[in-house]
């Protein structure tokens, strides 16, 4: 049965975030990039720069509560459960902007537009219906209207649950390895006609990121596994270590 009731809505949402915050505090997390500190959760390493962070839905539980800040928004589509993961988002400290490439599109881009130059965004490519691990032409449009470049990032779980949906969506079980990888930025010009050939370029970056974050969370070396850099991409060393998130203490 679908919840209507906003004041019911907010109490799950309250009662959630308690259970997930304790949830999030047993998990071992780190960080960690291919080229350079491309994260939210450090602005003294990025500077100025936003960016779009693009991550399969299926890892949705972690960076909901580990990158929210009040300088990134969400994409939150206008299904079913969308307006749970609202509150739960706003509780946690994200910005939330309901809409996807399906239903709402229009206003949440015009929204996106506005805050484009102040704001990180953090959207799920394949979603919110899939195929599993597949980008969608949302991120790729809204990267070519605002200029922002897309993070593919990769999240990966030592344990972790998962369910028998189309994305296959994971819970990390308590006290279990949870580990991030960011890929070079990807920069899509502006008025482009033809998205597939920076759709693929996305979901081979994410995926590739994906992969070396579920090895990592796995065996817990970390393994770039063959990554090279594309040409002119900064790359800096100084940066490629284990980062804990500045919102958890890290367990070892």
């Amino acid at each position: 049965m679908k919840i209507r009731n906003p004041n019911t809505l907010r109490r799950m949402a309250a009662a959630a975030g308690v259970v997930a915050r304790g949830w999030y505090r047993t998990l071992s997390y780190s960080y960690r990039p291919l080229t350079s500190y491309l994260m939210n959760d450090r602005p003294e390493l990025i500077g100025n720069a936003r960016f779009i962070y693009a991550f399969w839905h299926e890892y949705l539980f972690v960076p909901s509560y580990v990158y929210s800040r009040p300088d990134t928004a969400v994409l939150i589509g206008l299904h079913r459960d969308g307006e749970l993961l609202t509150h739960i988002n706003e509780r946690f400290g994200f910005q939330v902007i309901r809409g996807s490439t399906t239903r709402g599109g229009t206003a949440a881009l015009l929204r996106i537009l506005r805050d484009a130059g102040a704001r990180h965004f953090g959207l799920t490519p394949d979603g919110p219906k899939g195929p599993r691990r597949e980008c969608q032409p949302g991120a790729v449009y809204l990267a070519s209207r605002t200029g922002l470049p897309i993070i593919p990032v990769g999240f990966g779980y030592g344990r972790c649950w998962r369910a028998h949906n189309w994305d296959r969506f994971a819970l990390p079980l308590p006290f279990s390895r949870v580990r991030c990888v960011s890929a070079h930025p990807i920069v899509v010009p502006p008025k482009i006609k033809d998205f597939g050939p920076y759709q693929e370029a996305v979901a081979a970056a994410t995926n590739h990121a994906t992969a070396v974050a579920e090895r990592w969370a796995a065996t817990g070396e970390f393994d770039p596994l063959g990554y090279v850099a594309p040409e002119g991409v900064e790359v800096r060393p100084e940066q490629h270590k284990a980062w804990p998130s500045a919102r958890l203490v890290r367990r070892t």
